[in-house]
């Protein structure tokens, strides 16, 4: 099959199987996405379980379904100083035991990169800028940061914050495994994680670090470094809570990747921060990483359960909209729930289907849901009227009781005008138990300006574009939806 020409592109595919006398038997609908890199579409998901090959790499394969576009190979290391164990500690079958006890196979790593290799999927080696185990600060103490008070700075005293500095010893060994992971694994790039506060420390020496000063020339020296490893390899840089995101801006990171967590536990919080990240990046995809902690306290819980899935569906479906990916999933139709993703908690079959709605829905649309050159535009004049004629209620920000209204217009003169439903939410806190979704039935959209509308929903019609009928006095009637649903005008695209 080939695709029309164009880049960063979605599209849809519908097969259907006639019968002899030419009616439909049966068919189903797909997507696919025209991309130059991953990078341009970082649809993410994490593997965590490296026990066996076969395991592994089917893992891998099944995030085809999820349209997955970037794997990250979390933990797969011996240490976090030295990613292949030395002699005295291998296994058969390239195995090991890694620091918190978990058994890890590197033939298992390489083949999942493989599958994801076979299937269009890159692979990033989880790569922190920390990880220096107890063991490693023992032998080499002078690498340590300090606090004001001089006590080391730690992990819960398993891993160790480290002298980033150019030309220390730590950084040249940063430097070293990262190339190592992508000259002998196969890996396409690393993706350096840092561990947020504190954002200053002292070294050894008693000279005080400023790491947000640090992480652009370091990013600099990882991406150099993993370039020279394997061309094409790039590197990403978890801006965890946000931090540098400014000052890391013109970074060669493949994509801007924040982690969020609270104090910015609103919705609001989260279209803030991937409007910063859109205007630091430069054009760059955004990431979004947000766990839903909700779903490993909740989730065991018969009652709580349907809520804990609503607010990673809804959380999924809200930064979409905003324009940016959402890095939740692991593998195995697992989602994840806190910082440390083994610990992520599984989906039930149709609890998995209603997340993956939302990830092929991104892939078919990508062109319009994420574009780099989208503008925000006021959606001032919109009215949305219910079935009986009454007004709903809109917003310009996601906040609950109201329909979040978010307007955006593409290069060529495009419009989109995308519809969250947070009516019946209590609060518009992003990692709480949500209310079950309303069906919305007879909605009537009046877009000033709109004559060429299509509207589609990844719950409507396998995500299928319908075009509208503009009535007399300038509404379109929109088909039955739930949660989320696009309007796209085109009416004023340039054709020059």
């Amino acid at each position: 099959m080939a695709l029309p020409a164009g880049a960063r592109r979605g599209y849809g595919l519908r097969l259907t199987i006639a019968g002899s006398d030419g009616g439909p038997l049966a068919g189903a609908d797909a997507a696919v996405e025209a991309l130059d890199g991953w990078w341009q579409s970082p649809r993410h998901a994490a593997v965590t379980r490296f026990a066996s090959s076969a395991a592994t790499a089917a893992a891998v394969r099944a995030f085809r379904d999820w349209h997955v576009t970037v794997v990250q190979d979390y933990d797969w290391m011996y240490r976090h100083y030295r990613y292949s164990p030395p002699p005295r500690d291998r296994l058969p079958g390239e195995a090991f035991v890694d620091i918190l006890g978990r058994r890890v196979s590197h033939a298992a790593v390489r083949a999942g990169i493989r599958a994801g290799h076979d299937a269009g999927m890159a692979t990033l080696a989880y790569g922190s800028i920390y990880g220096a185990e107890r063991e490693y600060v023992e032998r080499h103490p002078d690498e340590r940061v300090f606090d004001e008070t001089g006590r080391a700075i730690s992990l819960g005293e398993t891993f160790y914050i480290n002298d980033l500095r150019p030309d220390r010893p730590w950084r040249r060994r940063l430097l070293a495994e990262y190339g190592m992971a992508v000259r002998r694994f196969g890996f396409d790039g690393v993706h350096m994680d840092t561990y947020g506060p504190p954002h200053n420390a002292f070294s050894a020496e008693g000279e005080l670090i400023d790491f947000a000063a640090l992480y652009p020339g370091l990013i600099a020296d990882g991406a150099r470094a993993v370039a020279a490893a394997r061309p094409g390899a790039r590197v990403l840089f978890n801006c965890v809570e946000g931090f540098p995101l400014e000052a890391v801006g013109d970074s060669p990171a493949a994509a801007v990747y924040l982690e969020l967590w609270p104090p910015d536990e609103r919705y609001a919080d989260l279209v803030r921060w991937i409007e910063r990240a859109r205007t630091a990046g430069r054009g760059r995809a955004v990431v979004i990483a947000a766990y839903l902690s909700c779903l490993r306290t909740r989730g065991d819980d018969p009652a709580a359960r349907p809520g804990a899935v609503e607010a990673v569906v809804m959380l999924t479906s809200l930064i979409t909209t905003a324009g940016a990916y959402h890095h939740v999933l692991a593998e195995d139709n697992r989602v994840l729930v806190e910082g440390y993703y083994p610990e992520a908690r599984q989906l039930r079959a149709s609890e998995a289907r209603e997340l993956r709605a939302a990830s092929v829905f991104g892939a078919r649309y990508v062109h319009l849901l994420t574009a780099p050159d989208a503008v925000v535009e006021s959606a001032d004049g919109v009215e949305v009227l219910a079935a009986d004629g009454t007004d709903v209620p809109l917003s310009a920000n996601p906040e609950a009781a109201a329909v979040w209204t978010r307007a955006t217009r593409l290069a060529d003169g495009t419009r989109v005008l995308q519809l969250v439903d947070l009516r019946a939410q209590p609060d518009d806190r992003w990692d709480a138990l949500r209310a079950p979704v309303e069906t919305a039935t007879g909605w009537r959209v009046r877009w000033p300006g709109a004559l060429d509308v299509v509207v589609m929903s990844p719950w409507t019609d396998s995500g299928r574009a319908q075009s509208l009928q503009v009535e007399p006095d300038g509404s379109v009637r929109l088909p039955t939806f739930r949660r989320w649903v696009v309007l796209v005008d085109r009416s004023n695209v340039s054709h020059r």
